[in-house]
């Protein structure tokens, strides 16, 4: 019996039960969080200026990285291109 593409699909991914965020890079996060709260409904969930802030609205979140954040440091050329950030559940 043959399976359909989309289940099939499904059980290959069938590890990813969340994306935890979206990751941004910006110059200003102070900035940043005011445009998203207050002109785009979003609601601050947590900040550590000037480096950091996660905003979301419903079930999506942004995580805004500065210049100072560890997710805006240079990646060493030997290593992947993506950064993924999660939840680990124990």
């Amino acid at each position: 019996m043959v399976q359909s593409t989309d289940s099939h699909e499904a059980e290959r991914h069938a590890f990813v039960k969340k994306v935890h965020g979206i990751r941004y890079q910006v110059k200003d996060v102070a900035r940043s969080v005011a445009f998203y709260t207050h002109h785009l409904g979003f609601t601050l969930e947590h900040q550590q200026l000037p480096a950091f802030a996660s905003v979301s609205v419903g079930d999506a979140r942004i995580l805004l990285s500065g210049p100072g954040a560890s997710g805006s440091r240079p990646m060493r050329m030997d290593s992947s291109r993506n950064r993924a950030a999660g939840i680990v559940w124990c």
